[in-house]
């Protein structure tokens, strides 16, 4: 294989990482776990250099897209994990890029859409290999219509009480979309 040509993610080997980490990125050596101190923790560590590499969850962002406080997007996933099942556009953050950068990107990546980033919704946390951290933000569309990517099989818009919460792919899909509607629903009540 060479080297430009591109690689398709495969993502059950990535969710293999980072406890399966065999050896060194650094030097090379065998990795081995040991009790790091000061918090007497068990960690992967290099037998050979000491590089420690300490085990953290992953960052991930992705918009809520509303479109005049009424209607979210969402779209269809299509690659694994949770193949055909609903979620709103985002992936993990890159290095050097902040996480409202980030979910800008994958929005714009996963379903065509230029959008402004507005407030963050919330934090939620996922336990699957590997751990994640995702961060959600409210953002408003621009002039570009969603479309469907090589991510994305279908996209569409959804009033609150027609959100297809037994095809919703993730935990925290579901506990952000969940804390959208209660907000939502509290501002409407407080008018």
């Amino acid at each position: 294989m060479s080297r430009d040509e591109p690689v398709e993610v495969k993502h059950y080997i990535q969710h293999r990482y980072p406890r399966e980490i065999n050896f060194c990125a650094l030097c090379g050596g065998a990795m081995t776990s040991r009790i790091v101190l000061p918090d007497r923790r068990r960690q992967r560590v290099c037998s050979r250099c000491g590089y420690v590499a300490f085990l953290s969850p992953k960052l991930v962002a992705g918009c809520l897209v509303v479109e005049n406080g009424r209607v979210l997007l969402l779209l269809r996933r299509a690659v694994e994990p949770q193949l055909g099942r609903w979620t709103f556009p985002g992936g993990y953050v890159d290095l050097g890029e902040s996480p409202a950068q980030a979910a800008a990107r994958e929005t714009l990546e996963e379903v065509g859409m230029d959008v402004r980033v507005e407030n963050l919704l919330g934090l939620y946390w996922s336990e699957p290999r590997p751990p994640t951290v995702v961060a959600v933000y409210l953002a408003a569309p621009t002039d570009k219509p969603p479309r469907t990517s090589e991510e994305a099989s279908e996209v569409a818009y959804f009033a609150p009480e027609l959100i297809p919460w037994k095809e919703i792919a993730f935990r925290t899909t579901r506990a952000a979309l969940r804390d959208w509607t209660a907000a939502r629903q509290a501002a409407r009540t407080n008018f």
